[in-house]
């Protein structure tokens, strides 16, 4: 739902979020009611052009993320 959507696009405001609806963020894929509207997260991803880089490499966010968990443990131990 818009709540949601906003959140996961990283809007503060909902109103914000909707007010760029069309232009920044792609319309709803599901329309039950004038105040149901439903995003897909593949949606919000490709408007925010993070879709592809994500789906070529699957293996490589957990491997960033990996090494990251080790350069912390590494200062902590220092």
């Amino acid at each position: 739902m818009a709540e949601m959507a906003a959140g996961y696009v990283g809007e503060k405001h909902v109103e914000d979020f909707l007010e760029r609806i069309g232009k920044a963020y792609p319309q709803p894929r599901v329309v039950e009611s004038p105040r149901r509207k439903f995003w897909y997260k593949d949606d919000l991803d490709r408007a925010m052009n993070i879709a592809l880089s994500s789906s070529k490499r699957p293996g490589e966010l957990q491997a960033k993320m990996a090494e990251r968990r080790a350069m912390r443990r590494a200062r902590a131990k220092a």
